[in-house]
């Protein structure tokens, strides 16, 4: 806020007063132009921390991603020695238990410098071009982050079947399962391993947007 005080001496005349007038003139330039400097310095300063916090968040999540997807492999042949050994306890035909495991890898993604930047109205003073690249990836993480969940409870629904199988002195049992439970945990794997899949191919994708984001920005 600009405050304008009157002169302490008296004026003498017209001349006295326009020069008065010409230098408070020059005064409120003066002051609104430092104003605006200040303002605009003010927003390139945020509008630079919030580009540079989200390349960072948008670079770590890029690392968690790799790794989720180099594990995604293994746990997808897991996932297939399950659905044989159901499928042969199914037909209460002998298979060889010690070659199954149950292993999920759980990307943590990260949106918190996102959701700043879009409080703080950050993104308001971004090139459009720019928003819109960060949002698109936002937006298909947070489609890979819901299909990561459903998979979760899938992988879930699996484990009871493994608990149910525990023998404390012998380990897993898979005598414990009988054919028919056999048959409902076959469609469970089943169904997580194409939950599996997609979540890997989403997740390409993904990586994909990533790289392109921080190149372009």
């Amino acid at each position: 806020m600009l405050d304008v005080h009157p002169p302490h001496e008296k004026m003498h005349g017209f001349k006295d007063f326009l020069l008065h007038l010409f230098t408070i003139t020059i005064g409120l330039l003066i002051a609104l132009g430092l104003e605006g400097y200040a303002e605009h310095w003010k927003q390139r300063e945020l509008k630079k921390d919030a580009d540079t916090k989200l390349r960072q968040e948008i670079r770590d999540n890029a690392k968690e991603m790799a790794l989720v997807h180099n594990a995604n492999a293994a746990e997808q042949a897991n996932l297939v020695r399950i659905v044989n050994f159901m499928s042969a306890r199914k037909r209460n035909e002998p298979y060889d238990a010690r070659q199954i495991r149950l292993d999920f890898t759980l990307g943590d993604l990260k949106s918190a410098s996102w959701k700043t930047a879009a409080a703080t109205g950050a993104l308001g003073f971004m090139d459009y071009d720019q928003v819109q690249r960060y949002a698109d990836v936002y937006q298909l993480q947070d489609k890979y982050s819901a299909l990561q969940d459903q998979t979760i409870d899938e992988f879930l629904q699996l484990q009871s079947y493994v608990i149910y199988g525990f023998d404390p002195e012998k380990g897993f049992d898979p005598e414990k399962i009988t054919p028919a439970d056999a048959g409902s945990a076959e469609l469970d794997a089943r169904r997580t391993l194409v939950r599996l899949v997609a979540m890997d191919q989403v997740g390409t994708a993904l990586a994909k947007e990533y790289d392109a984001v921080l190149k372009n920005n």
